[in-house]
């Protein structure tokens, strides 16, 4: 009679465990099949043969990479995890984008958060992947062009860099590493108010100072950057010696630009309007 307890007890428990197991089965991962196209930021013309590499930063490791074929380059990606998408064509500028997968534990109302790509469409396929068009544009290198730096401040009649300022001189140095054939310059800009040649020389000083975070942190040859100061010679609006604006206004002029001065290939000045030959057959 005790064997047959035994036996009766063990195969409950085998069961119970069996049952146990069952309910532990996880669900599938959820995945996103994204298709991205790249195209040109002024004519909106598609631009295939764009390489797109993407980078898994939860991993901290390149996860796949492809090139623009047909109209896309298609990714995989899971749930929980954050990319980066890297496009990169000749004479274009490296452009960054994110699709963030993981953002919902942050905000559980959200499904995935996106930065720097067009969406164009997202639908449900029949495996349960979700389908997410988009694009990124990709904006040719041309000398002169410039662009603004947000939220590079300083504290009041300074030039030390602010914490708060490291970090977008930081992601400028990114972007000095994604695109190693540009030269640039770093200009700074204040308001009118104060003298003309405090401006200058306060602007200077802190163009010098950006600059030589951005080399000595950054790890940026010297001769890929420059300083300028411009003090109050660049107003973007009204607000000029003598009339009355808002600290609005003001903050307008107080500005941090970058302005593509050259173009380097192997260390080499390469003109960017290139020479006259026309490609096609041989004949």
């Amino acid at each position: 009679m005790k064997k047959v307890f035994l036996s009766y007890f063990f195969i409950l428990l085998f069961n119970n465990q069996a049952i146990v197991a069952q309910n532990k089965t996880e669900e599938p991962v959820k995945k996103y099949k994204l298709q991205i196209r790249a195209y040109d930021y002024e004519s909106r013309d598609d631009l295939e043969g764009t390489y797109i590499k993407l980078f898994n930063l939860t991993l901290k490791k390149l996860a796949d990479s492809a090139v623009v074929m047909n109209g896309y380059a298609t990714f995989t990606l899971e749930k929980g995890y954050d990319y980066d998408l890297v496009g990169q064509r000749a004479r274009y500028m490296t452009r960054r984008a994110n699709f963030n997968a993981a953002c919902y534990k942050q905000d559980p109302k959200k499904v995935f958060c996106v930065s720097g790509i067009d969406v164009e469409n997202v639908a449900k396929q029949s495996d349960g992947t979700d389908l997410v068009e988009g694009a990124i544009a990709m904006k040719k290198i041309k000398v002169n062009d410039s662009f603004k730096i947000e939220n590079i401040r300083y504290d009041l009649n300074k030039w030390d860099i602010r914490p708060d300022a490291a970090k977008e001189l930081d992601n400028l140095v990114q972007i000095l590493k994604d695109n190693p054939g540009i030269v640039v310059e770093l200009g700074s800009h204040t308001d009118c108010r104060a003298s003309d040649d405090y401006n200058l020389n306060l602007s200077q000083k802190r163009a010098e100072a950006a600059v030589k975070y951005i080399i000595e942190k950054g790890k940026i040859p010297s001769n890929r950057i420059s300083a300028k100061g411009y003090g109050e010679t660049k107003l973007l609006n009204k607000c000029d010696d003598g009339i009355a604006c808002s600290e609005a206004e003001h903050s307008i002029n107080r500005r941090t630009e970058i302005r593509i001065t050259g173009y380097l290939v192997d260390g080499v000045p390469v003109d960017l309007k290139g020479g006259t030959a026309v490609s096609g057959d041989k004949n």
